[in-house]
């Protein structure tokens, strides 16, 4: 069971639908496991103004649509709580854009989560402890400059400010695509105290050149092996004369690719297709009845390809033909007569287990997840079930590489245009 929907009834409307698209976290929020009762995937298209929001709205908005689809048995964003991975809990004020990623599973697992705050060791955590140390930090700079600045006014001895010129000798924006006509060779002149420090300077830097100053790294020409320390002060380390070096370097923000293993079941080429069962009534319903009744006891290839040349096929003839070509290690011509088959009995779990295991032989891990899923909601089969974990999960990695291998390039096009820039 599976359903999408976009996230716009409460205010968050795009400008148009093309933004939207343009825009959009798509995520996929997932209750329960595949084929057991209360199972739901469902597909959510999450604005860029939900970056910010807290994790519990989109827990909210789940728990609605979850509970129009199964009324009997609600449930709660009181009682409930995201994980991503499955058994790595998410909180739920942890904000959506940092928590979340495009096209990522998330599992809406029963459990109340009253943390609050990003949860410890998480990279988020770690973030929000450096930024504090950062803010800190500054701060205690500041206010040390602003007493050094009183106490020299006081005592008439405040000096000009200097004229500090910094010059670009590398610029890596890792991709991102920022309006600034900054490039590598030209140098900033920044109008500051003598007594104000590297981070300050980084700061009014990062007005000129569109960089955020923890992407900055600023050195001294005669060691240009070190970062000068941003709670230094200029006075400290440099003259007005000396141009500094700044490095402008983005975080790595590829992604790595995840190796997929050889699948040794898969069938490479195989034989011709069996003749594709003749439509329409059987005209020789004598001729017919006959070759059933040899397909009954000796039901072999010839026999039931001789028996659906004769028309008014039967999704139970095709799914016997289906077999023996998956016996025959012939996925592909067995996956078009369970496909036949389904057009007659769309309601056939035979059909959609032989379908499934056709495509997993074919390499088609996708759609055998999808037929086996299908299988189990029509007559749940316990055995089935290993064949659609594997799928799935093989599936999902085959589907991350893509968009990883997708979101590489693009990065690697970007960075591309602008040094030809």
């Amino acid at each position: 069971a599976g359903t999408s929907f976009d996230i716009d009834a409460v205010g968050t409307r795009l400008s148009s639908p093309s933004a939207n698209r343009s825009t959009a976290m798509k995520v996929y929020a997932i209750k329960g496991n595949d084929g057991e009762p209360g199972y739901l995937k469902q597909s959510m298209k999450l604005p860029k103004s939900w970056a910010a929001k807290p994790l519990l709205e989109v827990l909210e908005l789940f728990c609605a649509t979850y509970n129009k689809k199964f009324p009997d048995s609600p449930i709660s964003k009181d009682d409930h709580h995201f994980e991503r991975p499955r058994g790595s809990t998410l909180f739920p004020d942890d904000q959506v854009g940092a928590a979340l990623t495009d096209y990522c599973d998330v599992w809406v697992v029963p459990g109340a989560v009253k943390y609050k705050g990003p949860p410890p060791g998480t990279a988020a955590a770690l973030e929000a402890e450096e930024n504090r140390l950062r803010a800190e930090a500054e701060a205690e700079a500041a206010r040390r400059t602003a007493e050094e600045e009183a106490k020299l006014a006081a005592e008439g001895k405040l000096k000009d400010q200097w004229r500090v010129k910094v010059k670009c000798v590398e610029l890596d924006r890792g991709g991102m695509d920022v309006k600034s006509q900054y490039k590598v060779g030209d140098a900033v002149q920044v109008t500051i105290e003598p007594h104000a420090t590297v981070g300050m300077l980084s700061n009014r830097i990062g007005l000129i050149v569109g960089s955020h100053p923890k992407h900055q790294f600023i050195y001294h020409p005669r060691d240009p092996e070190a970062v000068l320390d941003p709670l230094a002060k200029l006075k400290d380390v440099m003259s007005e004369k000396v141009v500094l070096l700044l490095h402008i370097r983005m975080p790595d923000t590829r992604k790595v690719i995840e190796e997929l293993s050889d699948d040794e079941g898969v069938v490479g080429e195989e034989g011709p297709f069996p003749d594709a069962p003749v439509e329409g009534e059987c005209v020789d319903v004598a001729k017919r009845d006959k070759l059933m009744e040899e397909c009954a006891t000796n039901p072999t290839l010839e026999n039931l390809s001789a028996c659906l040349a004769c028309g008014g096929a039967a999704a139970s003839t095709l799914c016997k033909r289906a077999q023996l070509l998956l016996k025959a290690q012939r996925p592909r011509a067995a996956a078009l007569d369970a496909s036949a088959a389904l057009a007659l009995n769309p309601d056939s779990a035979r059909a959609y287990k032989i379908r499934g295991r056709a495509r997993r032989l074919a390499g088609d891990y996708e759609g055998a997840a999808a037929d086996f899923g299908q299988a189990q909601r029509i007559d749940f089969d316990p055995d089935v079930r290993p064949d659609l974990v594997y799928c799935s999960t093989r599936s999902a990695k085959i589907r991350a590489i893509k968009l990883a291998e997708e979101h590489n390039a693009a990065l690697d096009a970007a960075k591309a245009e602008g040094e030809a820039q």
